[in-house]
């Protein structure tokens, strides 16, 4: 076999080269796409290694090119990468590549890829062979459409079977002694009426081929057909392309979820912005309300806590389409889920039954996507058990050894079981309940699980099946405990200078976000500069350091309309005083740097919408964070 190798770099290229031509293979060398490109000008290559990063024209853009050629499905295309990322990896096969190998290259794992091609172009070859011959005889075919790996058959003019395969054979369940010479909408029925029925008559009466895809009559099965008119009749090859189909719907709802996320991300940021002046201004008011005012009080105390409920949906939204970095803080295991069954199964038939130790470690994670996992997983017992019953939720203290291919590292956690008493799942179902999109639910999404399993492992635990009969199933969930303990933030005074701050500098470039913000830090006692962009900023407080007047901490919003933004604004102050003492804040809820802020030099991070107990609390933070521990900045 012919093989054309494109690779930049003269090393690998000729080690290649030399363990290809090792299996009798002849080995076309070039270097870039375009010389690429001339070979294949002047000669036929079935199977071409390519080079991922090349110069000029990269190696992906020439298998997008290779494939929308008229023979491109004609080749079979091995993309090398140093590339080990999953969204790279399939970023290739969505290009056109019938496989990838990864850099350095195993000598094992390249034998199994070629062996592969070697199979893959045998076949594609024989396929190929066997339609035009069939076109011309199907007589002298019989040997080959006995060995094809497509499914064929043969009706005569009165839509008898004259001929099938034992590829159809096995794609109909039948064998072809039942069906030969019986007719084909007494043998199919179900087909009456259908996409094969319309087309193969198409094919009968204007004796011209035609080429469709249909869905079998239970909607289970989507099968490639080829059909053309033979001997008065109609022949027709059909393959099954089920899982082709499910993963271009998949890459089509990926797509969307990716646009609603771009969506939701700004509509997020612009509500939370929204939701912070809310918020900021109830507390004010709640402040500046009379003792007696019971009534006002009341009043103020549920605005506030349906302005944090409509925060916690729009975190929620967010995480849900694009899936955020974890903002994590220390908590007990056991608020979180006393707090989400209840919210899970509030109107419903079922009942949560908690099986809590008071021991339980606190352990590190972001509130609002744990709470989104154990939401999923109650929707999940709620709709195993549709006539009602009890939910079994506990959690225990584990320590886990540290063991050659275990799952977790040795460390202490948190495991959580739900349990439900429904019916369990199907054992042909367990390995598929986490692959997004799937689903048995017609109205559901099947992101649920996936995207609870992803929030779990970017906790650096693991969610699984742990148990499934027909008593029901459990899923478990394991978090890293914490060593410390969950802060107590302590009431803040309402007058007299703080004695660790004084000034404070706030940029954001919503008028609304300024205003309050400066008014929330002068009730705690603070004096406030604010300014509306990074630039602005640093100036600022550069003016300050030469009048001596420092300033004691900034808070810096993470996107800046048009402007520069709060980490480019870090970089900048960092250069002026490396001791500046900065926080992050921002709308985004998966920004980020505000799930690692201690990584881009900040000391502390203030996720909008916030209230002024968590103004004064990231401020408090922040200036201890910064006597005892210097921050890292990448």
């Amino acid at each position: 076999m012919n093989i054309l190798l494109v690779e930049d770099q003269d090393d690998s290229r000729k080690t290649l080269s030399r363990l290809i031509a090792m299996r009798g293979h002849k080995v076309t060398q070039v270097a870039t796409a375009e010389e690429a490109e001339r070979a294949m000008a002047t000669e036929t290559f079935l199977f071409l290694i390519l080079d991922w990063m090349l110069p000029g024209k990269s190696g992906i853009d020439l298998c997008r090119e290779l494939r929308a050629r008229q023979d491109g499905d004609e080749m079979f295309i091995l993309l090398v990468t140093g590339k080990t990322d999953r969204a790279d990896l399939e970023m290739a096969l969505e290009a056109g590549a019938n496989d990838y190998l990864t850099k350095p290259i195993d000598l094992s794992l390249l034998n199994v890829r070629l062996a592969v091609a070697e199979r893959q172009i045998r076949d594609l070859t024989e396929r190929n062979q066997a339609r035009i011959a069939l076109q011309q005889s199907a007589r002298t075919l019989t040997d080959i459409l006995e060995n094809t790996t497509d499914s064929f058959f043969a009706l005569d003019y009165a839509w008898r079977f004259t001929y099938v395969n034992p590829e159809a054979e096995s794609s109909f369940g039948r064998s072809r002694k039942e069906l030969l010479g019986g007719e084909l909408w007494q043998k199919f029925p179900e087909l009456r009426g259908s996409t094969f029925e319309k087309n193969y008559r198409r094919v009968m009466a204007e004796q011209e081929p035609i080429e469709f895809e249909a869905c079998d009559p239970s909607g289970t099965k989507w099968f490639e057909v080829h059909a053309y008119p033979s001997g008065g009749g109609v022949s027709a090859f059909f393959r099954d392309v089920t899982e082709r189909k499910r993963a271009e719907d998949d890459r089509l709802t990926k797509g969307k979820i990716e646009s609603l996320g771009t969506l939701a991300g700004g509509i997020a940021h612009d509500l939370n912005n929204i939701l912070t002046v809310i918020s900021g201004n109830i507390g004010l008011a709640q402040l500046e309300a009379p003792v007696e005012e019971k009534n006002l009080l009341g009043c103020l105390a549920k605005a506030s806590q349906a302005a944090q409920e409509a925060a916690h949906m729009s975190s929620q939204l967010l995480t849900f389409s694009k899936g955020g970095s974890p903002v994590k803080k220390v908590v007990r295991m056991s608020e979180l889920l006393a707090k989400s069954a209840h919210f899970s199964l509030h109107g419903s038939n079922l009942r949560a039954e908690m099986d809590i130790p008071p021991d339980l470690w606190p352990t590190e994670v972001d509130p609002t996507q744990i709470e989104q996992v154990i939401n999923a997983l109650m929707i999940n017992a709620r709709e195993a058990m549709l006539s009602g019953g009890t939910v079994d939720i506990s959690a225990r203290n584990v320590k886990l050894d540290d063991k050659p291919g275990a799952l977790l590292p040795g460390g202490r956690y948190i495991k959580v079981a739900i349990a439900d008493h429904g019916s369990g799942v199907p054992v042909d179902m367990a390995t598929k309940i986490f692959d997004p999109y799937f689903t048995t639910k017609p109205v559901s999404s099947g992101l649920g699980l996936s995207i609870s399993f992803s929030i779990v492992k970017k906790h650096e635990g693991m969610l699984h099946l742990e148990q499934s009969s027909p008593a029901g199933a459990v899923f478990a969930f394991y978090l890293p405990a914490a060593r410390a303990e969950p802060a107590v933030v302590k009431n803040v005074p309402n007058s007299g200078l703080p004695s660790t701050l004084q000034r404070i500098l706030v940029m954001d470039d919503e008028e609304g976000i300024r205003e309050l913000t400066s008014q929330l830090l002068n009730t705690l006692g603070y004096e406030v500069t604010a300014v509306t962009d990074g630039v602005e900023a640093v100036n600022t407080y550069e003016r300050a350091m030469r009048r001596g007047e420092n300033f004691q901490a900034v808070i810096l919003d993470a996107t800046i309309r048009g402007g520069m933004g709060g980490l480019a604004t870090i970089s900048r102050l960092r250069n002026i005083d490396p001791s500046v003492v900065a926080i992050i804040c921002s709308g985004y809820s998966d920004e980020a740097a505000l799930a690692e802020f201690l990584q881009y030099g900040f000391r502390g991070a203030l996720p909008k919408p916030f209230t002024r107990r968590d103004l004064a609390d990231v401020l408090q933070r922040a200036v201890m964070t910064s006597k005892s521990e210097p921050a890292f900045v990448r």
